[in-house]
């Protein structure tokens, strides 16, 4: 049995939208349409009123994800400012929101930064927030979406954290701990509870990770740093893959990776050069910049995302308020979309971070 890369299901069929948690006092979320060229329209009823407040202090690229449930889906939003986190309902043809029961939950310290990131069965949601050395986990209601946080949580960990996510068979959950220049794995329980397997050195301050469909290789782009780390990961223990770390290929540091759905590539956000990264996978991990990277984008970059086909790749732009968008090749090549980027119509105050939906995911076969 392997692990391959899938759109999520019905992804072709129903429509493709973006979200962004903008980060404002009051805080919102704006959603857009995307058009089968990559353009992005606000949607009506956008931007949608989180009942939180934003804020925080630092590019936090993990701030806003999606958790499916069968076929219920929810969008979750950090709000820096007031340490909580808001769930709604996704109308997966209209994309609209609505607020689920018990929004916002508190989730953390007030003025952190969150990065969230869910099961791939949608039953649980990991948060945390770079204040605070803990991870805390919440049931998913696979009815309302409402959040309720499980017996021993949240658990300590061995620095402050900014960066989630699991390892898409659901087994580990690993973590960018930005004070200690270390990426933490934990195991997961069948209730969600977290165990401590190692702390492994970065090669700076860990900002953001993303795992591949084996569950066998981890990434993590390092804030202020030009090198990306790439692990092995084999029961939940890293182990640096030959030539890591690895060079993006620009002057400025990543703050935001994600990998694409589509074939053996790594989009990486180059922070204040104004620039995306595509690097191509070896079969071994190792990363090598694909021609003519890294591309250029309007303005600074922070989160990057792909849709469930990779067919495109979207970057906030969190001095813009506003979204990059870019086609990619197959080759890894990217090329602007018509009219990027795209503003949310928001105070460009907030630090601005992206999510997609329905958003790749990784399917038994």
């Amino acid at each position: 049995m392997c692990l391959i890369l899938l759109p999520a299901a019905g992804a072709l069929a129903q429509n493709n939208f973006v979200y962004t948690d903008d980060n404002n006092r009051p805080n919102t979320v704006s959603a857009f349409r995307v058009a089968d060229d990559g353009s992005l329209t606000l949607i009506a009823g956008s931007p949608f009123p989180t009942g939180g407040n934003g804020g925080g202090n630092n590019v936090d690229p993990q701030e806003i994800t999606t958790a499916a449930t069968g076929a219920t889906s929810f969008l979750y939003a950090g709000n820096n400012g007031d340490g909580t986190v808001s769930g709604f309902l996704i109308n997966p043809q209209t994309g609209t929101l609505l607020a689920v029961p018990g929004s916002p939950f508190a989730a953390g310290t007030p003025n952190g930064n969150f990065s969230l990131t869910p099961s791939p069965d949608g039953q649980f949601l990991f948060t945390t927030d770079d204040s605070a050395p803990n991870i805390h986990v919440f049931s998913i209601s696979s009815q309302t979406g409402t959040l309720s946080e499980i017996a021993g949580s949240p658990f300590t960990i061995a620095g402050q954290a900014q960066g989630l996510k699991v390892s898409p068979n659901g087994k580990f959950l690993v973590a960018g701990l930005r004070s200690n220049n270390a990426v933490a794995t934990f195991a997961i329980a069948a209730n969600g509870a977290l165990t401590p397997v190692g702390v492994f050195p970065a090669s700076g301050a860990a900002t953001a990770e993303d795992v591949n469909c084996k569950s066998n290789r981890v990434y993590n782009v390092n804030a202020g740093s030009t090198l990306i780390d790439a692990y092995q990961l084999d029961d939940g223990v890293l182990t640096p893959v030959p030539g890591s770390p690895f060079s993006n290929g620009s002057a400025s540091g990543s703050f935001g990776l994600v990998l694409s759905p589509s074939g053996p590539f790594l989009f990486a956000s180059d922070g204040f050069g104004s620039k995306i990264s595509s690097l191509s996978i070896d079969p071994n991990g190792a990363l090598h910049s694909v021609p003519g990277s890294p591309f250029s984008s309007f303005d600074w970059t922070s989160q990057v995302a792909t849709t469930a086909d990779g067919r495109f790749v979207y970057a906030a732009l969190f001095a813009q308020g506003a979204v990059d968008a870019h086609s990619a090749s197959s080759a890894g090549v990217l090329a602007p979309v018509p009219g990027t980027p795209f503003r949310t119509g928001q105070s460009a105050v907030g630090v601005v971070t992206i999510t997609t939906f329905p958003a790749p995911t990784c399917s038994q076969q």
